[in-house]
């Protein structure tokens, strides 16, 4: 593993560490939704359960993002009903969540928000990360949304590809955004067109 790298939790992802001083941002232009998947057999989506899963939901959140107090802030920025969890039901471990977020930052005042994707990389394979970015989806236009934010990092490539896979559009928001998603499609095997972006 090089200097660029390290790996959380014993079992998570391989994070590269952050070379820009500002995150790639996505859109989403609420219009006709994919299709809501189902879980898949043995797992459980579900609302967070304050108290009764805290320990579990950090165990999974330790897997992608650094460690921090961030279980309050998630319930005051959350729109109600907007904290999902998928549970593996046999074990009762947390193996998946995202947030769908009131509008934050000031910059996003208009759409609501998605925030902290994770799934659990023993639990890949499944559709978990697809099912609960389409259930945060769901929740913010049905609040009332007409579009949604999210930030990221170029080296979240799998949770970029689902971004993509369920209409999330990169958005152009700074100078020198175009070459880093150019170069993320190529991971991705896709290929990228700036017109296709959101331009703000």
């Amino acid at each position: 593993m090089s200097e660029k790298h390290e790996l959380l939790g014993g079992r998570g992802y391989a994070r590269q560490k952050l070379e820009f001083d500002h995150q790639l941002e996505m859109v989403h232009p609420f219009g006709d939704l994919n299709e809501f998947p189902s879980p898949p057999d043995g797992y459980l989506l579900r609302q967070f359960r304050p108290g009764e899963d805290d320990a579990k939901y950090m165990a999974v959140y330790g897997l992608a993002f650094e460690s921090r107090e961030i279980i309050p802030w998630i319930i005051a920025n959350q729109v109600d009903e907007g904290f999902f969890v998928v549970e593996h039901i046999e074990s009762g471990a947390l193996v998946a969540s995202s947030i769908a977020q009131k509008q934050l930052p000031p910059r996003w005042s208009d759409g609501g928000s998605l925030g902290w994707l994770v799934t659990d990389p023993e639990h890949t394979g499944k559709g978990l990360g697809t099912l609960v970015v389409s259930a945060v989806d769901n929740r913010l236009k049905a609040e009332g949304f007409g579009k949604a934010y999210l930030s990221t990092d170029d080296f979240r490539l799998p949770a970029i590809s689902i971004y993509l896979k369920q209409g999330w559009k990169p958005r152009l928001h700074i100078e020198g955004m175009a070459p880093r998603w150019r170069d993320i499609y190529a991971l991705l095997g896709l290929e990228f067109f700036p017109e296709n972006s959101v331009l703000d």
